[in-house]
C-alpha cells in the first residue's frame, strides 16, 4: 500500500543559528556567539520534548541533541516488516543513519532508585466492583458551576407541578432491565448456520474477553510515579497519535491497543518527557504488527515524525515495551464490546458512529483509566441512544452490555463533563465532525451545550427522568405511530 505522506526535511540546526547570531548583533549590539555554540553537525535530527510539570501548559518544542560516541554495528534489519520494499520507493532510497557518528540512544533503563513504584500504586486493576470503579471516576474531578439542566421545552410556571407529578410516576412504573435476567432475545440463533461466526463458543468467548480486559487494565494512578509526565502530556500525545492513525486509515482496534499499550507500559516503567513520543510510536507500531493486515513499515513512522527519531531507535524501543508487558497482548478493547452492542441495536449506524465517538474520550480522560472497556463501550451506546432521542435500555441490550442502566451513569457523566468543557482536542472534535463520521461531534456538542451550561459537573442522575421526558415528547410529537424508529442527525 503506497503511502502518501510528504517527505520533509527538516532544516539543519547551523542555518538557523547562524540568521539568530546576525540578529542578535544587529539589533543589541553585542558580539557574535562563538561558532562552537552555533554551529552544529546539519545531520541531527530535532526531537520532541514536552514541557514537564512545573509549566502550567504542556506543549511540545523542538530541542538538539548533541552527538555522542560512534554506535558499533548497523541496525537490525526488521524482518517482520512486509512494507520495507515499498517504502523505500516511495522515500527514493533507504533513510541512512546519522552520518556524524552519532550514537542511537535507547529508552532509558529503570534505575532501582528512579523507577520504584509503590506496589499499591503498580499494582493492575482487576475484578474491582462498581463501587471501585466510581471511587476511581470521581478522583480529580474539579467542581464546575451548577449542573442545573437547561430548559428544552416550553412547559410553563404553571405547568411545573403536573411536569414533576408525571416524571415521578413515570420512574416509579419503569423497570430496570437486568443483564442477567431471562426476557432477552437471543440474536446468535440467526447465525448457527454461518461457521464465521462461531455463535455455538460466543457464550465461551464473552467470558474469556471479560477476564482477558480485567487482566490487561493499567494502573489508574500510574502518573504519580512519573517523575516528568502529566495526564496533560498523555492527552498530548494520544491527540497526536489519533492523527498519525488517522494518516495512516488503521482499524480502530489499533488506536485502542496502542493507547492501552502507552498505559500499561507507563504503568511499570519511567519515561522522560523526551522518549515520550518515541513511546507512542513504538506501541503503535506493535499495535498495526498485531491488528492491521497490512502495517505501515517502519520508515513511514520515521518520516511522520519529521526526523525525531530514527529506525533503530524505534525498534529498540518495541523489544523494550514488549518485554515490560511480558509481551501478553491479550488485549480486548472496547470495539469488542461496542459492536457486540450494536448488534442488539439493529447495526444503527449513527448511534454505533457517535458511541464510537463517546468511546474514544477514554484516551484523553484520565478519569477513565479505571473503567474496564465493556463498561466504556456500554456507557457510550447508552448515552449516544439517549442523545438520538431513544429511552429504554432494553433487557436484550443489557445482557449484550453486560450491565444495567445505572450502573452506566457514573461514566456517563464523565464523558458528558468532557464535552461540556471547551474543546482542547481539535484533532479528535475535527475527526468526528466530518461527513464520513456523520458530523456527531457537532451534534452532540450541540446536544449537551442545549441542556446544560459550559463547564457544569452533571449528574445524569437527578437529570435522567427529564431528558427521557423530553424524548418522549420530542418523539410524539416529530414521529408518526407507523414510524419504524430510524434515527437521524
Amino acid at each position: 500500500m503506497a503511502s502518501r505522506i510528504p517527505i520533509r526535511r527538516p532544516r539543519t540546526a547551523g542555518a538557523e543559528n547562524e540568521t539568530r547570531s546576525t540578529h542578535q548583533a544587529i539589533q543589541r549590539g553585542k558580539a557574535a556567539v562563538s561558532r562552537q555554540t552555533l554551529s552544529k553537525p546539519p545531520s541531527e535530527k530535532p526531537v520532541l520534548v514536552a514541557s514537564t510539570k512545573s509549566h502550567a501548559t504542556t506543549s511540545i518544542s523542538a530541542v538538539e541533541v548533541p552527538g555522542s560516541a560512534k554506535r558499533k554495528r548497523e541496525a537490525l534489519r526488521e524482518v517482520t516488516d512486509r512494507n520495507r520494499s515499498r517504502a523505500l520507493s516511495i522515500t527514493g532510497k533507504a533513510k541512512a543513519g546519522p552520518s556524524d557518528g552519532r550514537k542511537i540512544i535507547a529508552l532509558p533503563k529503570k534505575s532501582a532508585a528512579a523507577t520504584r513504584v509503590t506496589k499499591e500504586n503498580a499494582r493492575p486493576v482487576a475484578g474491582r466492583s462498581l463501587t471501585a470503579v466510581q471511587e476511581a471516576i470521581d478522583v480529580d474531578e474539579d467542581d464546575g458551576p451548577s449542573a442545573k439542566r437547561q430548559r428544552t421545552s416550553s412547559v410553563g410556571p404553571e405547568e411545573e407541578a403536573f411536569v414533576a407529578a408525571e416524571l415521578g410516576s413515570a420512574s416509579d412504573d419503569e423497570e430496570e432491565a437486568d443483564p442477567d435476567g431471562d426476557d432477552w432475545e437471543d440474536l446468535d440463533a440467526a447465525d448457527h448456520d454461518d461457521p464465521s461466526m462461531a455463535s455455538e463458543y460466543v457464550v465461551e468467548i464473552q467470558e474469556y474477553v471479560r477476564q482477558t480486559e480485567l487482566k490487561t487494565m493499567p494502573n489508574p494512578k500510574y502518573i504519580l510515579s512519573q517523575p516528568e509526565i502529566t495526564w496533560a502530556m498523555r492527552a498530548l500525545l494520544n491527540e497526536w497519535l489519533i492523527q498519525v492513525h488517522l494518516r495512516f486509515s488503521l482499524l480502530p482496534e489499533t488506536l485502542f491497543l496502542c493507547a492501552n499499550l502507552i498505559d500499561r507500559f507507563l504503568s511499570t516503567r519511567t519515561a522522560s518527557t523526551n522518549k515520550l513520543q518515541l513511546v507512542g510510536m513504538a506501541c503503535l507500531l506493535i499495535a498495526a504488527k498485531y491488528e492491521e493486515t497490512i502495517a505501515p513499515a517502519v520508515e513511514n513512522y520515521v518520516i511522520i515524525s519529521e526526523g525525531a527519531t530514527t529506525a533503530q531507535e524505534m525498534l529498540t524501543a518495541e523489544q523494550h515495551i514488549l518485554r515490560s508487558i511480558n509481551w501478553d497482548m491479550s488485549y480486548t478493547g472496547p470495539m469488542h464490546f461496542l459492536r457486540r452492542i450494536s448488534k442488539a441495536d439493529n447495526y444503527a449506524p449513527h448511534t454505533r458512529t457517535l458511541g464510537k465517538y463517546l468511546a474514544e474520550i477514554y484516551l484523553l480522560d484520565h478519569r477513565l483509566l479505571g473503567v474496564p472497556p465493556s463498561m466504556i463501550s456500554a456507557a457510550a451506546m447508552w448515552l449516544a441512544r439517549l442523545a438520538l432521542g431513544e429511552t429504554t435500555w432494553t433487557p436484550t441490550l443489557a445482557h449484550y452490555a453486560g450491565y444495567r442502566e445505572s450502573a452506566l451513569i457514573p461514566v456517563a457523566n464523565v464523558m458528558l463533563r468532557y464535552l461540556l468543557q471547551p474543546i482542547k482536542h481539535e484533532s479528535f472534535y475535527k475527526k468526528y465532525a466530518g461527513k464520513r463520521n456523520l458530523k456527531v461531534s457537532v451534534y452532540m456538542r450541540q446536544w449537551v451545550l442545549a441542556r446544560w451550561p459550559e463547564s457544569a459537573k452533571v449528574d445524569l442522575a437527578l437529570d435522567l427522568a427529564a431528558l427521557k421526558h423530553d424524548n418522549r415528547l420530542k418523539r410524539s410529537a416529530q414521529l408518526g405511530p407507523e414510524d419504524d424508529g430510524d434515527q437521524t442527525i
